[in-house]
């Protein structure tokens, strides 16, 4: 368990470049150099978590720690992955709050936003093209985007709908128009009642099971939490402001370990430190459980199941979609100027070139928006 926790928490504090940089790092150090598993086993189980919700390098780091030391080393290395990143996203949101009046700090954040939107837009690259060859992908992309601009709230279950979707059409090789015209009424209708949160309690229950419900339905990148939590935490809630919520992305994209770690700063910014520690447990807690349960023992099993690559492919389709929509509605809801959008621009095409640390990216974006502001004062 010792072994396990150092380790991790190394891998946590100096782990930038996103979840297959972090994979990649434990596959070298812990499947081929010290043989904590076969490659053969490594593969396996990816290619099977690759297929799963929940944050994938969260859930490889988990299964390789169960596989060395049981529930206690998927603890430890969860614990271990995430400690770092947890601490520094709270120092960062109590230094956002000691500065959120300044105007300086307003205008480097504004760039850092715009800097976050455009490299969560150059990472969609890897989803898209893996699925470039597949015309029912697009198909199901082009058939979410109308859902998810009409029912937000319900972006999980248009995305397990397409996922379905997927598996049918692909059973009956072929992809009949009509089949997509019952895609908005399978959500249903949108409550329009607006919860409010009247008691402490209420509100810690509704910000876990928010983040629970958004890392339940992380499928193909960690990014997918964008538009469930900006739904919950700003829309349908009202804790967050807009530009709140676009810190906790900036944030999220600079720090080490998981993107997902953003959920730490929302809950900080709402309950304190219980809800950084809420928020946190709620957004990995169901890939956490699924590692430590039923996934080691289901392995070989699941391997030879075909129609997991079919719903994989339907669940990114409309994974993308609902990114794509939340990323056009923040561009468009925030104070960005013919700057900010030219840097989100810039941003998106540098991540996906991919020659600079995407973590370099963010604050490049924040000092470029401060240095412009000042020159032309």
């Amino acid at each position: 368990m010792k072994e396990v926790f150092s380790y991790f928490i190394r891998l946590g504090a100096l782990g930038f470049g996103g979840p297959l940089a972090l994979i990649a790092s434990m596959q070298k150090d812990l499947v081929e150099k010290h043989r904590w598993i076969s490659e053969e086993a490594f593969n396996r189980a990816f290619a099977l978590i690759k297929a799963m919700p929940g944050p994938i390098a969260f859930q490889v780091a988990c299964h390789l720690g169960y596989r060395r030391a049981g529930f206690k080393g998927a603890t430890a290395a969860a614990l271990g992955l995430l400690l770092p990143s947890f601490v520094l996203m709270i120092l960062l949101a109590i230094f956002d709050q000691a500065f959120a009046a300044s105007h300086s700090w307003h205008i480097a954040m504004l760039g850092m936003q715009a800097g976050a939107l455009g490299l969560i837009a150059g990472s969609l690259k890897g989803l898209l093209w893996s699925n470039r060859k597949q015309p029912l992908f697009w198909i199901l992309f082009a058939a979410s985007l109308f859902p998810v601009v009409i029912f937000p709230a319900w972006e999980p279950l248009i995305i397990i709908t397409s996922g379905f979707l997927a598996v049918q059409l692909r059973k009956q090789r072929s992809v009949p128009s009509a089949s997509f015209a019952i895609m908005p009424f399978l959500v249903g209708a949108q409550d329009s009642v607006i919860l409010q949160s009247s008691t402490w309690f209420r509100a810690w229950t509704d910000l876990f099971i928010s983040c629970f419900k958004a890392g339940a339905f992380v499928f193909g990148s960690g990014l997918a939490i964008v538009p469930i939590l900006e739904n919950d935490f700003v829309t349908r809630l009202g804790w967050l402001t807009h530009d709140q919520f676009m810190n906790a992305l900036a944030f999220g994209q600079i720090t080490p370990g998981p993107v997902t770690i953003t959920a730490t700063f929302i809950g900080f910014k709402t309950l304190g430190l219980v809800g950084a520690i809420t928020g946190t447990v709620g957004i990995f807690g169901s890939a956490f459980i699924h590692m430590t349960t039923w996934f080691p023992r289901m392995i070989d099993h699941l391997s030879r199941k075909k129609w997991i690559d079919d719903f994989l492919t339907g669940a990114i389709a409309a994974v993308i979609a609902a990114i794509i929509v939340s990323l056009v509605r923040l561009a468009m809801a925030g104070d960005f100027s013919v700057l900010h959008y030219i840097l989100l621009v810039a941003i998106a095409v540098m991540a996906l070139i991919g020659r600079i640390p995407a973590w370099t990216l963010v604050p490049a974006a924040g000092f470029v928006s401060l240095a412009a502001d000042y020159l032309i004062q």
